[in-house]
């Protein structure tokens, strides 16, 4: 994956989330303030849950096409123009023609971030493996 990753930049990425999902670059050094991402999908969000983050983010897409899936409907993501979304916005990101290439920028971190089940929200830690890059429990009973 990391190879994948690395054929269209000079450096390695400097996080690598799961085995065929996401390249993550350090566009500046990382800081507890605001933070600039370089992304690249290789796989979409899972399809069980929609998720929120830990702080507020403005995205751009770059490169490719993606759908954005929300409480509200599903829209395509526009290309070039700045993506607003509050730490409690609940999407996920499904690739229609990819890799997609963002440009994330984010907040300093205001709480803790998760996934949106039936049965209410559930903390990451609780949804994902130990690692955070596969789906461990899901939405399903602890």
């Amino acid at each position: 994956m990391r190879r994948r990753c690395q054929m269209n930049l000079f450096r390695k990425p400097d996080l690598v989330i799961g085995n065929d999902y996401l390249c993550r670059w350090y566009v500046i050094p990382r800081n507890p303030w605001f933070n600039i991402y370089l992304h690249k999908f290789t796989g979409s969000d899972i399809d069980t849950a929609l998720h929120d983050h830990p702080w507020w983010s403005c995205s751009f897409l770059l490169k490719g096409e993606a759908v954005e899936h929300t409480q509200d409907g599903s829209h395509m993501l526009p290309r070039f123009i700045p993506v607003l979304r509050s730490a409690r916005f609940a999407h996920r990101i499904e690739l229609v023609k990819g890799p997609v290439w963002t440009l994330f920028v984010t907040g300093p971190r205001v709480r803790e971030w998760g996934f949106y089940c039936p049965k209410g929200w559930k903390h990451w830690t609780k949804f994902t493996n130990q690692t955070g890059d596969k789906v461990g429990a899901g939405c399903g009973e602890d």
